[in-house]
């Protein structure tokens, strides 16, 4: 009887440690946790800029105004933000004062200005400023001002071109448009040229709104270019006087695009160069003829084109064609201008690159003179003794 009890109670310490043991497995101790690590210390940000309008319209503005703009700067930033310098993008936009350090949570200033002069016709002008300083987000802050200039007197074409044939007895003339784009009537009055070349008449259009300046050149014409200005008085009060450049252009009998041929070598094809020569008298058509290079491998052809007087001249070079050295080549046309009765048109070729050699990729050093003696080994430095 003792020995059944003590085998049952063996029994039951056996189930009690197996339990124990099984709840260990399914319900594993928490693991500890470490200390938690101390919170790093976010960098200082430094200066940073903000800007409240970066980019500033200002809607629009009459031609000759000078637009003026203040853009406030904010540091946002903890430390102070220093401006070392504002430019303008070209000489029409000028800055004026400027507050050079801003401290953390402050604003300043910077003052532009655009002068409109010289713009208009209802086109947007956009212009940049920059803005330098050690600001940590943007150290190089792009600013714009932009906006449309208009002209309240608009004049088309700004400046006056009269082309005039060589051979020309006869005045020439141009026409240049005024018109007031003001709410108010504008009247234009006393037409003066300051070239004895020139004249000019004004006639009305619509009243107080649109005008024509009729300019005309008088003969006789001398060669090449002459210039003059028409200037106009106006009742506006912001443009009394209206300045209007003028050329007389007298035109060369013949006229040669371009002016010579430039060829670039071509080892592998051919190579076509085409000349366009137009004649400028009115009383003489002019008829060409008889194209030819002096260079017998340079094969020329002659083409009228459809206005009369003008024509192309083709020259083909053959395939790895080029220039002798001090060679001088050349096209020749006749015509029946008498002051050009032979057209020269100069042929000219680019440099040539410099052939450089290609170094070898691995170089073999020279070989020795046979008398040469044997290399010595360098002796190490001599020590120095006290």
């Amino acid at each position: 009887m003792k020995a059944m009890r003590l085998c049952a109670t063996l029994i039951l310490s056996a189930m009690t440690v197996a339990s124990v043991r099984l709840a260990a497995q399914v319900n594993p101790p928490p693991t500890p946790v470490a200390p938690a690590a101390a919170a790093v210390a976010p960098t200082s940000p430094g200066p940073i800029i903000q800007v409240d309008i970066p980019k500033f319209d200002f809607g629009k503005a009459a031609a000759g105004e000078k637009v003026r703009h203040t853009y406030v700067i904010t540091n946002t930033g903890d430390a102070v933000l220093h401006v070392t310098n504002v430019q303008g993008s070209c000489h029409c936009t000028t800055i004026g004062t400027w507050s050079h350090d801003i401290l953390p949570g402050q604003t300043g200033e910077i003052v532009a200005q655009l002068d409109t002069t010289g713009f208009g016709g209802g086109a947007p002008v956009q212009r940049m400023i920059t803005v330098y300083s050690n600001a940590r987000n943007e150290p190089r802050k792009t600013l714009v001002i932009k906006g449309v200039v208009w002209k309240p007197i608009d004049v088309s074409p700004t400046s006056a071109t009269i082309s005039i044939a060589p051979d020309a007895t006869n005045a020439e003339s141009t026409t240049v448009r005024i018109v007031n784009q003001t709410d108010n009537p504008v009247t234009f009055s006393n037409a003066v040229s300051a070239n004895r070349l020139f004249t000019a008449a004004l006639k009305e259009i619509k009243p107080g709104k649109e005008y024509q300046l009729v300019i005309n050149a008088e003969p006789p014409f001398t060669p090449g270019n002459s210039w003059g200005t028409i200037t106009v008085n106006t009742s506006f009060t912001n443009t009394p006087v209206i300045s209007v450049p003028v050329v007389a252009r007298v035109l060369p009998p013949i006229q040669v695009y371009p002016s010579q041929i430039v060829m670039n070598v071509m080892p592998d094809r051919a190579m076509t160069n085409r000349v366009t020569i137009k004649g400028s008298s009115t009383n003489n058509v002019l008829t060409l003829s008889n194209a030819k290079a002096s260079d017998s491998r340079i094969h020329v052809d002659l083409l009228a084109l459809g206005p009369k007087g003008m024509y192309n001249v083709v020259a083909v070079f053959p395939a790895g064609f080029s220039l002798e050295p001090g060679q001088h080549a050349e096209v020749t046309v006749e015509s029946n201008q008498p002051r050009s009765p032979l057209i020269k048109i100069p042929i000219v070729e680019y440099p040539r690159p410099k052939h450089v050699a290609a170094l070898p990729s691995n170089p073999k050093p020279a070989p020795a003179p046979a008398n040469a003696s044997p290399a010595q080994p360098i002796p190490p430095p001599a020590a120095n003794h006290p």
